[in-house]
């Protein structure tokens, strides 16, 4: 072998290891079905006029406070609405607004908004928070996720699906 071939090969195999460094893994984690009331991440189930709505809202509120901003010289970075309607505009670009979602409860206060495809939501959309209250149980899912983005994570397969005896958790967060 000349030096050029033994370059290439080497070339290549930093390539691969680079590239498959780069891949975002799917992580198996268990947790409990978590309910909340409202959502202003998701557009699942919207017709598509409403869609173009809150796209056309959130572009709207992201517009005035970025003039408003650069008019001013200050960041909008504590403005929750700008914040929620960059987020809504960033669900959108990976294509994950129209998604539906869930919640997961890990314990003590820690929540994660996990997008699903179609298929892995039907297992699970058939489940309502007050039904588990009088029953007194809880919905428990072993499910691979992936972080898209920062914070932004997604689902294609539920592994698993445990109706146990527990407290279901509804994040609705009351204001003191």
């Amino acid at each position: 072998m000349n030096f050029k071939t033994i370059k290439k090969i080497l070339f290549f195999f930093c390539f691969c290891i680079v590239l498959s460094s780069c891949k975002k893994k799917n992580k198996t984690v268990t947790a409990n079905l978590s309910f909340r009331s409202i959502s202003f991440t998701s557009a699942y189930g919207a017709k598509e006029n409403l869609y173009r709505e809150i796209l056309n809202g959130a572009d709207s509120i992201v517009s005035s406070f970025n003039k408003e901003a650069k008019n001013n010289g200050r960041t909008n970075t504590e403005n929750q609405n700008y914040l929620l309607s960059k987020h809504v505009l960033k669900l959108d670009e990976l294509e994950m607004l129209k998604l539906p979602h869930i919640y997961l409860h890990f314990g003590a206060d820690s929540i994660m908004e996990v997008y699903l495809s179609e298929n892995e939501y039907k297992k699970i959309k058939h489940f309502r928070q007050v039904d588990l209250f009088k029953e007194k149980k809880k919905v428990i899912l072993e499910l691979d996720i992936k972080e898209i983005d920062s914070g932004i994570y997604y689902s294609d397969n539920i592994r698993s699906v445990k109706k146990a005896d527990g407290k279901s958790r509804s994040n609705i967060f009351k204001q003191e």
